[in-house]
């Protein structure tokens, strides 16, 4: 009996010592695999540690790509447009030049005793004055093409406001400046020279020269300087394109206040607001405003 008792506590003391191993075993094994995923979460951990730090290191790189490729961008756009400006200003000088070489450069040139236009010289193209603005209605009379625009304006203007403008002269080609000098110096000798030009240096032969009268001032011009007419003129007439040639004390010629010239809107603006005259200019300024004497 005694000896069944002690086989039976051995036996317990087995199974409790197999149980507290069992039992440790299963502890330490625990424990193990929790170090173990803590070491891996660490090094995990680490590696997220490295990568972001990659990423953040790309993303810069990036990012200074980015700016320089803006900035190379931006530098681009600035030279394209330059380019463009540069292209857009040549573009506007050749239509400039291609505008003034259609021009007639000899429209705006100081002919009174200071430039010489040969017997050759034509205008390009003439037309025939409407004879109701005529002294002589029954006498043709031509201008440059390209002034009659401005004289028919002009002219209708005066008339709606009650004046009598008539033309009694316009173009006259360098035979008949030579005939007209020719009587005048037959009857006046040289005094011919203070109110007539020699052929070749009429503003007439240009085709955009008017001489203006008044059916009771007539083929005389005496007494127009008087007129309602010629205060109407020096009022409006520039803005018309036109100008008074040789005004008081000028040194070409005799006052002329019948004898009015188209130079283009913009010069004869400027004369007028300035209080300035075509002659007191100087041939290099004239110039200047060519190739806008049409528009």
């Amino acid at each position: 009996m005694a000896k069944k008792s002690s086989d039976y506590q051995r036996y317990t003391l087995v199974i409790a010592i197999v149980l507290a191993i069992a039992g440790l075993s299963t502890g330490g094994y625990f424990y193990y695999q929790t170090a173990k995923g803590i070491i891996q979460s660490r090094e995990e951990l680490e590696n997220t540690k490295i990568e972001l730090a990659k990423t953040k290191s790309d993303l810069a790189q990036s990012e200074g790509k980015a700016k320089s490729l803006g900035e190379s961008l931006a530098t681009e756009k600035y030279r394209n447009s330059l380019f463009s400006g540069q292209i857009s200003e040549i573009a506007s000088t050749v239509g400039k030049l291609d505008k003034l070489s259609k021009t007639d450069k000899e429209l705006l040139q100081k002919y009174s005793k200071i430039y010489f236009l040969n017997e050759n010289y034509v205008p390009e193209s003439l037309t025939p004055i409407p004879s109701e603005f005529l002294y002589e209605a029954n006498k043709e009379m031509q201008i440059h093409t390209k002034v009659l625009p401005y004289l028919l304006d002009f002219l209708k203007a005066a008339r709606n406001g009650g004046l009598d403008l008539k033309i009694i002269s316009a173009y006259r080609s360098f035979g008949e400046q030579s005939v007209l000098k020719g009587a005048y110096t037959v009857d006046y000798g040289s005094g011919a020279n203070i109110f007539s030009a020699d052929q070749g240096y009429s503003e007439h032969q240009l085709g955009t020269t008017i001489d203006f009268t008044t059916a009771s001032v007539g083929s005389t011009f005496s007494g127009f300087s008087k007129t309602k007419e010629y205060e109407w003129l020096i009022q409006n007439a520039y803005k018309y394109g036109f100008i008074i040639s040789y005004p008081k004390e000028n040194t070409y010629y005799q006052f002329e206040p019948w004898h009015w010239r188209f130079v283009g809107k913009s010069l004869a603006d400027r004369l007028h607001g300035e209080g300035q005259y075509f002659y007191d200019l100087d041939q290099r300024t004239v110039d200047a405003y060519l190739i806008n004497i049409f528009d």
